[in-house]
């Protein structure tokens, strides 16, 4: 978890029109984070240890916590040189990130300063003291996101129109596979209220994984109930790339790849039964054992909870899986 400051000091050298007055204004519509390299490597070493899908909390001087992004994937840093938008000074490395932002829940500066002090570098992985506030927003941004799935999912694929992070291409592919999300994870759940390996019934912790992968369906089959499961975020990792499959009657089925180690590693009994599955649940099956079961298939841009809400509510969701296990 991470905290940046958009490094107003640096953003107001030079004249700037009245209505240019915010720094992370330009990080919004960049969809990334910038960084003024002030001397030679000083943020190389904190670049490297932030991986994709780790929340990023990015703080305004005289505004306070004013987003809470996702670093997206592939994580790709960039070098441009100044003068640009963010510093009007030649010659000045500039470093970019692309951050998946999400403006919906904030903090004022006094609220944030009641508990932690922010100062010291300008990037920085999140004081202890600052993590209760982070959980706060997280779980708020969460609750929004809940309850309404529909504009978030709009919200996310306008995101992913306008980032520089992805080819026009992966833009479309995204955008389509953004929408509808929400509704399947609903759907989901009113059949499959439980990850059937792990029994683990809390919903946050779980991903809504499709059984016919989404690349390849058709017409319903998308957004079908039927099609999916609700499963912990490592049993989806197994299912969703292959190296596990069900059964009609329930049984777990194992590719020949998969290491015995990680199972036992994870808890996951070889020999388990997790229940029969309905009739409309099986002929999805069917198709997960004969196309995906064994199939080599790397896991392409995938939202890191699964089918789950982009954005902070993802953050949110995966944070809690990462705490629970």
């Amino acid at each position: 978890m991470w905290l940046i400051d958009t490094a107003m000091g640096a953003f107001r050298f030079g004249n700037r029109r009245a209505d240019d007055q915010s720094a992370f204004e330009h990080w919004r519509k960049a969809g990334a984070m910038f960084m003024v390299q002030w001397r030679d490597g000083v943020f190389d070493n904190l670049l490297a240890q932030m991986q994709a899908g780790d929340p990023v909390f990015a703080y305004e001087h005289g505004r306070g916590v004013v987003a809470i992004g996702r670093v997206c994937s592939p994580k790709t840093v960039t070098e441009s040189t100044g003068p640009t938008a963010l510093h009007p000074r030649a010659g000045t490395p500039i470093m970019s990130l692309p951050v998946d932002w999400d403006t919906s829940v904030t903090r004022t500066t006094k609220q944030v300063w009641e508990v932690t002090n922010l100062g010291g570098s300008v990037l920085k992985s999140a004081k202890l003291s600052f993590l209760p506030m982070a959980m706060d927003m997280l779980q708020e941004a969460h609750d929004r996101h809940r309850f309404d799935p529909d504009a978030n999912e709009a919200a996310a694929v306008k995101r992913i129109a306008s980032s520089p992070a992805y080819t026009t291409k992966m833009r479309a592919q995204l955008g389509q596979a953004r929408v509808g999300q929400g509704r399947f994870r609903t759907a989901v759940l009113a059949r499959e209220s439980r990850c059937r390996v792990t029994g683990t019934m809390q919903a946050r912790y779980l991903v809504a994984s499709h059984i016919k992968p989404w690349a390849v369906c058709t017409g319903d089959e998308h957004l079908d109930g039927a099609n999916g499961l609700m499963l912990a975020p490592h049993v989806d990792h197994l299912f969703d790339t292959g190296l596990i499959s069900f059964e009609d009657n329930g049984d777990l089925v194992l590719a020949p790849s998969l290491d015995p180690q990680i199972l036992q590693a994870w808890h996951i009994d070889a020999s388990a039964n997790v229940g029969r599955f309905a009739s409309d649940q099986s002929r999805y099956l069917a198709y997960h054992r004969q196309f995906v079961l064994g199939q080599p298939r790397v896991r392409q841009q995938r939202n890191l909870v699964g089918d789950a809400p982009a954005g902070a509510a993802a953050i949110y969701d995966l944070l809690s899986a990462g705490a629970g296990q």
